[in-house]
């Protein structure tokens, strides 16, 4: 893997040029997908699924999450990138919560970026990440987002007018569709334990907003899963998580005309 300055710059420069085009709600009306959560700098898993997709003939979604925490934050993203490039559509990067340059001061990205290559180039990443897209809606009604139903969002193409940029609780349907979780013992909304504007929503909420659009499915990440998925709200929400330092069997998704759940390791 080419982890020299000057390739890991063009790569952001090309892919930054991808993604500020790409719309903040991405639909694709046809095709076979491989969907993967979390990854938090596994580059090990990304490989497995990139190789996985490969043999099975499918288009890879990523659900965010690709650096902080991890050993390999800089080869994760790096394998995305270069993949992102060479696949073009068939490859869908979502926006999660760790895409965010609040975050990579606290939990890592940025002083391993700062450290090996200087200031400059995180700042390149950070502003790549600010382009990235918030949800992607797929063949069999399904909505893919990195957290969940964001309080106050009625329709999902609402989300195509949200502004790219760094992610703002003052913009709270964009922060929320990164930051909530899902909740059983809840009808509507409550504060999460995450704090910062975060928000749980209920059973309730979900039901009116998966109606509401016509989606038969929620997949989502953004929480460590035991055998690295989860099911709720009566079968509709899946939570999929694919991260292997969490002590998990990093887990992912195939969408077909059934859904089969993978893993990675």
């Amino acid at each position: 893997m080419n982890l020299n300055y000057e390739h890991i710059h063009r790569l952001i420069e090309d892919s930054l040029e991808i993604f500020s085009r790409e719309p903040q709600l991405v639909v694709r009306e046809k095709g076979e997908f491989l969907i993967v959560g979390d990854t938090h700098g596994d580059a090990d898993t990304t490989l497995n699924a990139l190789r996985a997709a490969e043999n099975l003939g499918l288009n890879l979604l990523f659900l965010g999450d690709y650096v902080d925490r991890g050993a390999k934050q800089i080869e994760n993203i790096v394998t995305l990138l270069e993949h992102k490039l060479s696949w073009g559509d068939k490859l869908i990067m979502l926006r999660g919560n760790h895409e965010s340059a609040q975050m990579n001061l606290w939990y890592g990205f940025h002083s391993v970026v700062a450290s090996r290559y200087g200031e400059e180039l995180y700042r390149e990443f950070a502003e790549m990440f600010s382009q990235l897209p918030y949800a992607a809606i797929l063949p069999n009604k399904i909505i893919c987002v990195h957290g969940g139903v964001a309080e106050g969002l009625k329709n999902a193409e609402e989300i195509y007018s949200l502004p790219k940029g760094e992610v703002d609780p003052r913009n709270p349907i964009a922060f929320q569709l990164l930051w909530n979780d899902p909740c059983e013992d809840i009808e509507w909304f409550a504060p999460s334990w995450r704090g910062g504007g975060a928000r749980l929503f209920g059973w309730k909420a979900f039901n009116e907003f998966m109606d509401k659009n016509g989606f038969n499915l929620m997949i989502r990440a953004h929480e460590p899963q035991d055998k690295g998925y989860g099911y709720l709200f009566n079968d509709r929400l899946l939570t999929v998580f694919s991260c292997r330092y969490y002590g998990i069997k990093p887990a992912a998704v195939i969408s077909r005309k059934n859904l089969e759940i993978i893993h990675l390791d």
